[in-house]
């Protein structure tokens, strides 16, 4: 696949997920001294059970072609050792670290954020990929604190997706 379309699928990816962590710090908690906490505790379970449902389309593509393009550069520049003594390759590295902090973020999430009722390992599984529970399991004090850090990881990949090709 030419090399252009996969970086536009990526930048496309990218939009998707680092656009909606943005909608919700910077839209979705303004909103929540308003409406009260427990409006905002049901609001943020179903839209996190939908987050968890529909951004696996975007989220998977996103470091597969990362991944693919990473290390396409590594090959092309003759190996890792002589990738990373350049500023580009020291950057994507740094991009790339930044950006696995953000996936560990978002796979851990259901469990950062869901209260769970079955110990069972079944239940984890199923827990991972469905979010089992109601809203009143939903963790609204872990809200802030992870949407920050994910947004602030998410700016940071895009700074630093500038800087490699600026510097």
């Amino acid at each position: 696949m030419d090399h252009y379309l996969i970086v536009l699928f990526h930048l496309l990816c990218a939009v998707l997920f680092v656009g909606a962590v943005a909608m919700e710090v910077l839209i979705l908690e303004p909103v929540r001294k308003f409406i009260g906490d427990e409006t905002f505790q049901r609001v943020e379970f179903y839209l996190f059970r939908r987050i968890r449902r529909t951004y696996p389309l975007a989220v998977i593509p996103l470091y597969i072609t990362g991944f693919y393009m990473y290390f396409g550069y590594v090959d092309n520049l003759g190996g890792f050792e002589s990738f990373i003594d350049t500023r580009f390759g020291q950057l994507l590295t740094l991009k790339m670290s930044l950006a696995l902090g953000l996936l560990t973020i978002f796979a851990s999430s259901p469990f950062v954020f869901m209260r769970q009722r079955t110990r069972s390992m079944g239940g984890h599984i199923k827990h991972f990929f469905v979010v089992t529970g109601g809203p009143e399991d939903f963790r609204v004090d872990r809200f802030e604190t992870v949407h920050y850090l994910a947004m602030g990881l998410g700016v940071g990949i895009v700074i630093v997706a500038k800087l490699m090709f600026v510097l």
